[in-house]
């Protein structure tokens, strides 16, 4: 599920990233072997982003707020809500190198993505569902 998890925030990273848009909430629709669903949203800690991680972390917490085990998942989908500008988002300043290093990755990723077609190059992790 994670992995499934990790793929859905890479897609929707790079599509707000593509809008120069920035979301402030992600919702989350679990659906199950007999087709109910259970609806989630969680708004992003601090301020809109469209950055792959910050969407991946609440889509993984909310996931394990759910506390599902040996559920019998047969779909999930993420939406991201509430989108602003990117320009009018703004970017607090960060001594966290790590970020500002994944931040730039990101980048680069996005300008690889657009050359060569989308999900040429992403995490490893969601690449392993598809195998």
């Amino acid at each position: 599920m994670r992995s499934a998890l990790l793929s859905l925030a890479v897609e929707l990273g790079e599509r707000l990233r593509t809008r120069r848009q920035a979301a402030k909430a992600v919702t989350m629709t679990v659906t199950f072997a007999d087709r109910t669903q259970i609806h989630r949203s969680r708004q992003l800690p601090g301020r809109p982003s469209a950055h792959t991680d910050d969407l991946r972390d609440v889509a993984y917490d909310m996931y394990r707020a759910l506390g599902l085990q040996r559920a019998r998942v047969r779909a999930v989908a993420l939406r991201c809500e509430q989108l602003v500008d990117a320009a009018a988002a703004s970017e607090q300043l960060s001594f966290d190198a790590d970020r500002e290093h994944r931040l730039r990755a990101e980048q680069a990723i996005d300008a690889l993505n657009a050359r060569f077609g989308s999900g040429t190059v992403g995490p490893a992790a969601s690449y392993l569902q598809a195998g």
